[in-house]
């Protein structure tokens, strides 16, 4: 019995910069319209243009299928925010986000936020992977059933169903949860 691998068709919406709206909706029906899986989103600190997370939760409402694939820069982003922005995404998208992890090597994007100095690449794809693990964990930190909302006890929450990450990462620490 041989295994089987599935083929996921995707294409890559980005170019030139766009301000216009309509410009990525009709990529994104064209591509959805035309079978594909997903769709991918380019972005860089370096270049102008749009947060590609930003334009992709304005393409979700007026699509129906299509996975939405944003590249998502770790470096200079709070891991906290990177979980809370692609979990508004997929839940906008009604379940169909992914995203793509990104780095920032060049001290002239290190430039753009005054933090702290660019980094060598390796160190940067250790926190990326380090943000992917964290964003999971504060993903799970809610049970599906945390919220009771119970307005005549006045409990919005059950605390017991909320779980702390306690993440200590090479760069950055996150207690959760969500």
């Amino acid at each position: 019995m041989s295994a089987r691998t599935s083929l996921h068709l995707a294409a890559e919406i980005g170019g030139p910069p766009h301000y216009d709206a309509g410009h990525y909706l009709r990529l994104a029906r064209l591509a959805e319209d035309g079978a594909l899986d997903y769709v991918t989103l380019g972005d860089s600190f370096a270049r102008p243009g749009l947060d590609a997370l930003a334009v992709l939760a304005r393409v979700a409402p007026a699509t129906d299928r299509i996975g939405l694939v944003p590249t998502v820069t770790t470096t200079h982003t709070e891991p906290f925010h990177v979980s809370s922005a692609v979990a508004t995404l997929d839940w906008v998208s009604r379940g169909r986000a992914g995203w793509s992890a990104d780095v920032s090597t060049t001290e002239a994007e290190a430039r753009l936020f005054g933090r702290r100095a660019a980094a060598p690449p390796a160190a940067l794809w250790q926190e990326a992977g380090e943000v992917a693990d964290v964003s999971g964990r504060l993903w799970d930190s809610w049970e599906d059933d945390a919220e009771i909302r119970d307005t005549a006890t006045g409990r919005f929450i059950d605390r017991d169903k909320l779980h702390y990450v306690d993440f200590r990462g090479s760069a950055f620490t996150v207690k959760g949860p969500a």
